[in-house]
């Protein structure tokens, strides 16, 4: 049997697998469907029986990023179904983990060359009820609701927002790039920070 012949029913998970690794070593102009072909071992015009074009292969392995991402966050609000804030501080948790495990979707979504593009694609085609920043938003929306009940102030949610976003996305960056030299757990250190720290407590 041949490669070919061997890689074809999985051949579309196989070209986003490797096509995620070779975008993040090759960059968006570098980056080729003929590359990825190679990287799987088949012809180069087998990646075209599931893509158009190398865009067309870069928005699967974008979209199958962003559902994973999606789902880890969904995970942390179904662990905590009534309490909003243990929800917002295990979404934190999850995203810190989620990046420091996954650094190649941390450059694909914020530090790459083809970060902007995908933005501007993002707001065009990713705006349902399934997008990360709903499922976020949405927590901090219930969680913003309950701090406000009974009290006079009002909660901005777009401040709590970025405040909460801010503070994780800040840390996700510092340990998957590592620039910040430490020698115990990262991710204990951070549910530390989240769960014993002033975080969320308003």
């Amino acid at each position: 049997m041949s490669n070919e012949n061997y890689h074809h029913e999985n051949l579309k998970a196989e070209l986003i697998k490797k096509g995620l690794k070779l975008l993040d070593e090759e960059g968006y102009e570098n980056f080729s469907l003929r590359k990825v072909a190679k990287a799987c071992s088949v012809s180069h015009t087998a990646p075209y029986r599931h893509f158009d074009s190398k865009d067309d292969l870069i928005m699967a392995i974008a979209f199958e990023a962003h559902d994973k991402f999606n789902q880890c966050l969904a995970e942390a609000v179904n662990k905590y179904p009534n309490d909003n804030k243990s929800q917002l501080k295990e979404m934190g948790y999850s995203y810190v983990k989620f990046f420091v495990e996954n650094p190649e979707y941390l450059r694909l979504f914020f530090l790459s060359d083809f970060a902007n593009n995908f933005k501007k694609m993002n707001h065009v085609t990713c705006i349902n009820d399934d997008q990360p920043f709903n499922t976020f938003y949405e927590a901090i929306e219930r969680c913003q609701s309950e701090i406000q009940n009974g009290e006079s102030d009002s909660v901005d949610p777009n401040a709590l927002a970025l405040s909460c976003w801010g503070l994780v996305h800040g840390m996700a960056i510092l340990i998957a790039k590592k620039d910040f030299s430490y020698d115990g757990d990262y991710l204990e250190l951070v549910r530390k920070i989240l769960w014993g720290g002033t975080f969320l407590n308003l």
